[in-house]
This record gives C-alpha cells, sequence and structure tokens, in this order.
C-alpha cells in the first residue's frame, strides 16, 4: 500500500494561472484592490479535523471574514467618501458513500492584520476514498470546494495627518485611493470511485497599510487513491477560476480597468487533474 501523504501521482493535467494588478498614479501611491486595517480587537481560530469511515462521511464548512473600515451595519451601499469592505469566503462540501474514506481539514483563520506571507485565511485538505476497497465496488465521493476573496470601496482623498480623515486606511502620506470592485473565485468539484484529492488555499484582506497587497491562492491535485495499486483516479473532476476586476482612477467615479476572466476545466473517466491559481492586486 502507498503511503497515503507520499504516494506516486502521475498527472495528466497541468493548469496554471496567475493574475497579477498594478495601478500608478501620478498623484501618490494608488492601489486596485487594497487591504483594510484590522478593528482594535482581533481574533484568530484554528480547527483541525482527521476522521476514517469504512461506509460513509459527511463534512461541511463555511466561512464568512469582512473587514470595513466604517459600519458594515449600515452597508449596502457604502460611503462615498472611502468607505471599504473586503470579505474572504470559503466553502467546502464532502459525502462520501459506501466506500472507504479519509479526511483530513485543517483551517486557520486571523482576523488582524497580516505581512506577507502571512494571511487571514490557510486552509489544507486530504482525502483518499476508494469504493472498492471494502470489498463492493458500490460507493462515490462528491466534494466541492472553493475560495473567494471580494474588495470593494469608493475612492478617496485621505490626508492621513487630519483629524477629519473621512475613513481609516493605513496609509503613510496624503494619497489618492481611486475606486475599486474586485471579485476572484477558485475551486474544484469532484465525483470519484477511487481517488485522494489534496487542496490547498490562502487569502490576505487585512494589513495595516495599503502597499500589502491583497492576495489569493489556491491549488488541487486529484490523482490515484493510495488505498488501491491503480495508476490513475476514476470518476470526474472540475477545477475552476472566475475573476471580475473593475477599478476607477483618482476621486472621481470614472472606471477604467475593466477585466473579466472564467476558465474551467473538466476530466471523466481514468483522470489525473492539478491546478495552481494566485492572484495579487496592488503596486506603486
Amino acid at each position: 500500500m502507498k503511503n497515503f501523504q507520499g504516494g506516486e501521482m502521475k498527472r495528466k493535467v497541468w493548469l496554471f494561472v496567475f493574475i497579477a494588478l498594478v495601478l500608478i498614479s501620478s498623484v501618490s501611491t494608488a492601489q486596485a484592490a487594497r487591504a483594510i486595517p484590522a478593528s482594535d480587537e482581533t481574533s484568530t481560530l484554528l480547527v483541525g479535523v482527521s476522521a476514517y469511515a469504512d461506509g460513509g462521511l459527511r463534512a461541511r464548512t463555511d466561512m464568512v471574514l469582512c473587514q470595513g473600515n466604517e459600519d458594515l451595519q449600515d452597508n449596502p451601499p457604502l460611503n462615498q467618501s472611502g468607505e471599504g469592505v473586503n470579505c474572504i469566503i470559503y466553502q467546502e462540501r464532502t459525502m462520501a458513500t459506501s466506500g472507504s474514506i479519509y479526511y483530513e481539514k485543517d483551517v486557520e483563520v486571523d482576523t488582524g492584520n497580516q505581512i506577507d506571507p502571512a494571511n487571514n485565511l490557510e486552509t489544507y485538505r486530504y482525502i483518499d476514498f476508494s469504493a472498492s476497497s471494502d470489498g463492493s465496488p458500490e460507493g462515490n465521493m462528491y466534494s466541492s470546494e472553493s475560495t473567494t476573496v471580494t474588495s470593494m470601496s469608493t475612492s478617496a482623498n485621505v490626508d492621513p495627518e487630519s483629524p477629519s480623515a473621512c475613513c481609516s486606511w493605513g496609509v503613510q502620506s496624503a494619497t489618492v485611493l481611486p475606486a475599486t470592485n474586485d471579485q476572484i473565485t477558485a475551486g474544484s468539484e469532484v465525483n470519484l470511485y477511487e481517488g485522494q484529492v489534496i487542496s490547498d488555499s490562502s487569502a490576505r484582506t487585512t494589513a495595516a497599510s495599503v502597499e500589502e497587497p491583497v492576495e489569493l491562492t489556491y491549488s488541487i491535485d486529484v490523482g490515484p487513491s493510495a488505498q488501491t495499486d491503480e495508476d490513475h483516479a476514476q470518476g470526474s473532476a472540475t477545477a475552476y477560476v472566475d475573476a471580475d476586476i473593475m477599478e476607477g482612477n483618482g476621486e472621481g467615479t470614472a472606471q477604467t480597468t475593466d477585466m473579466g476572466y472564467d476558465q474551467k476545466t473538466t476530466v471523466r473517466g481514468m483522470i489525473d487533474l492539478a491546478m495552481d491559481v494566485s492572484f495579487s492586486s496592488g503596486g506603486s
């Protein structure tokens, strides 16, 4: 039997996506999706799950973290004088029936200010499923997962030394911050009779300075189950990334950047699939 964490995995599909946004203003530093400073009180949540079942398993995770620089309770709409809200959304659903399944999950959430390479969200997931290992060919395992980052803010002319500054932005000098509205989602969906799934993701949206980029990463590997001698997984798998980027310029409402990106890859039968996604936004 192969080692569950280090089993050989032959890959037929490799997919890499990298998105980087840099906006430069002649007035001063300008950001695309930009980090928002943390609240006075912050918290950390750590969750670790390890499970085995010979028969069935269900697992569910829902996480939403939003950080704003004004009152979140009166949104929408955003204040037109520089209010911003950044959110991280993570979801996972796993259900296995009539087979042998190993399931591991680690989630770390930190609402405080982060400096690269630290993140507000870190996830790791390991699943190994075999419908035939219990002596019966019946059974299958379905699992879906997605990580999303959104960044929305109206334009602002911020002077950090002014006591009447409209909002709390992490800036060091007088700065014009244009409006932004970005949403990036990366995820996967598998339906397997035999196979192994390893995935991880990270996201950063909260930082003490707008110089710190908003980032999202997501990776997934689908390969053969470590419980069998097969060279490939059996079933179907999909990996996808969806991005909508809208940016302004200066203090007005003019939109000067508009980008949409939508990609999906699906394999069926005897399969292997791998995808890496990296999104980073900001510049100077």
